[in-house]
């Protein structure tokens, strides 16, 4: 039920949410211990309702893991598919299951090492809320609210009038931005290289960019309203610091480069056979020296395309990259992705090197979603999703496809 803009829905990665809903315990208990591929995958860990479910991966080939122990139990008023872990793994801003308030917890790890976490309250909001949004670095969390202490999910007001942004600091500081900022949109706040600067919208889908200021206290218009027949949205940040967007009419579309004052830079016009299409950032280097692109449109996204921007130039990707259905994601200076037969792979934009991963997907289950993210390794099947620790699964496995 979040709130996306319709025109960039394509680039949301679904495990962004994953990891909300996965490490706070949202996926019900697999039953007995048998790997749902039916093989021997090691062992497995279930718990009760309300704690993270975290299982060996049901993939093929596997080495011999302990499945992370701890887990983290929210107090019953919270819904755990609605509650997102900070990138650091330090917090967790858990939204009532009414949607009518979300609390920023502190979580600490007790010494000696126990099973179950435990969770301090640093800062909470109080009204609908529907959109929550992790600042990169781990400093606060965004939360799209109509500040209404009375209202819930069963009687809040639609038409989004009285929305506000409020940034909880993990510091306890909360900080309502101006009027203008309404929207978050997305589980990363999508801020500037340098950290000053945060995305925001006025609606789910006006035709303009704004900034929000870290401190949470001044709206910035980076790019005005557009004309009739002619629609803007945000993309990201090139690795020079510029901000991204894309501009659509006349029946084609181009990335544009932008300073913070509105400032032109440069444009990239979209390749002359696809059309009007949207563009949105699916994975990029740490340096942002390359980001994979991806260019869509129609409906339910039936046009799509992914092209590597390196600099100013759009340049193509190997053929099952850029058809790849599950993934792709970055994983230091490599895409990682699952072709047509589930085995992961990982190209190099540096090289164009591609090389296979002892790591394969079941697809027979039916469809699955891969990614990174929070520093944990998330996938999904049709009925169930599953969690591993990142460094225990992909580091250790790309280190023995290198050997």
């Amino acid at each position: 039920m979040e709130r996306v803009a319709a025109s960039r829905a394509f680039s949301e990665t679904t495990s962004v949410a994953l990891v909300g809903l996965l490490l706070v315990g949202c996926v019900a208990p697999t039953s007995g211990n048998a790997s749902p591929t039916g093989s021997a995958a090691g062992p497995t860990v279930t718990s009760s309702p309300g704690v993270a479910a975290l299982t060996s991966p049901p993939i093929s080939p596997l080495p011999l893991l302990d499945p992370p122990s701890l887990t983290l139990l929210l107090p019953d008023e919270f819904a755990p598919n609605g509650s997102y872990v900070s990138p650091d793994g330090r917090f967790v801003a858990a939204r009532a299951r009414d949607w009518s308030r979300v609390v920023l917890f502190r979580i600490t790890v007790p010494s000696p090492r126990a099973s179950l976490a435990q969770i301090a309250p640093v800062a909470e909001v109080r009204g609908f809320a529907d959109e929550v949004s992790w600042l990169e670095d781990s400093s606060a969390v965004l939360v799209g609210t109509d500040l209404d202490p009375t209202h819930g999910i069963q009687n809040h007001d639609p038409s989004g009038d009285g929305r506000r942004v409020a940034m909880l600091n993990t510091d306890g500081r909360v900080v309502v931005a101006p009027e203008k900022a309404r929207d978050v949109l997305y589980h990363r706040a999508n801020a500037s290289p340098d950290g000053r600067w945060v995305w925001v919208a006025e609606r789910c889908c006006a035709q303009q960019v704004l900034m929000l200021s870290r401190e949470g206290t001044e709206i910035r218009t980076v790019v005005p309203p557009a004309p009739a027949g002619v629609s803007v949205g945000f993309v990201g940040w090139d690795r020079d610091g510029l901000l991204l967007y894309s501009e659509m009419g006349g029946g084609g579309s181009a990335l544009v480069a932008v300073e913070l004052d509105g400032t032109e830079r440069y444009r990239i016009s979209e390749p002359s056979s696809f059309g009007a299409a949207g563009w949105g950032v699916l994975a990029s280097a740490p340096d942002r020296s390359w980001q994979l692109l991806e260019l869509g449109g129609g409906m339910g996204s039936s046009f799509r395309a992914r092209r590597l921007l390196i600099g100013h130039d759009l340049r193509s990707v190997p053929p099952q990259l850029d058809a790849a259905s599950h993934g792709p994601f970055a994983f230091g200076d490599e895409i990682v992705y699952a072709d047509e037969t589930g085995t992961l792979r990982a190209y190099q934009p540096a090289t164009g090197r591609v090389r296979g991963l002892p790591l394969r997907l079941d697809l027979s289950l039916g469809p699955a979603s891969i990614g990174i993210s929070d520093g944990f390794f998330p996938w999904m099947e049709l009925t169930r999703g599953y969690v591993a620790d990142k460094a225990l699964v992909i580091f250790d496995l790309a280190t023995i496809a290198k050997q």
